[in-house]
């Protein structure tokens, strides 16, 4: 599988189950999420993708200058637009583009770093972190909302599949 076919899947796992939610139920605050809702971990997860996206036009990427798009986290028919939106995008990028990835290391964000990476280096993490908080959605859902079907391996990270398989 290459690494778009796998953030491909990743994506569609997470649409299957959003497209299952009611708004007030996707933006419900569950004690299992420590009063979080499904809806900020769907925010969270679309908006890095996002930010990889957008980092074509200029080579730098830094996952701290998040928009926080409210709505992604209360509307869930922006959500499923914006994963297919997603989606495409990704399956145009060149992954062996070099990329320029910052990070802020301080709560004033006055200690930048920069370090080389890649776009296929970056889609990676995207969808390591996706499933990890995937498997956070994964724990909400099941405790909050037991009729809502799980696509297998939802939220559960590919080598810990292969392994449960062997």
């Amino acid at each position: 599988m290459s690494l778009k076919s796998a953030s491909t899947d990743i994506l569609m796992q997470l649409a299957e189950v959003v497209g299952q939610l009611t708004d007030p139920d996707y933006a419900r605050p569950l004690a299992v999420l420590s009063g979080n809702t499904i809806g900020k971990h769907v925010r969270h997860i679309l908006e890095f993708y996002e930010l990889l996206v957008h980092s074509a036009q200029t080579g730098q990427l830094n996952y701290d200058r998040r928009q926080r798009d409210l709505q992604l986290e209360v509307n869930t028919h922006e959500a499923l637009r914006r994963l297919g939106t997603i989606d495409r995008a990704i399956h145009r990028l060149d992954l062996n583009r070099p990329l320029a990835l910052e990070a802020d290391l301080s709560v004033s964000g006055a200690r930048t770093i920069q370090i080389p990476s890649s776009f296929a280096r970056e889609l990676l993490y995207n969808i390591e972190h996706a499933i990890h908080h995937m498997a956070l959605v994964q724990v909400a859902v099941q405790n909050a909302f037991p009729t809502i079907e799980l696509p297998q391996h939802f939220g559960v990270a590919y080598s810990t599949v292969q392994h449960q398989s062997q």
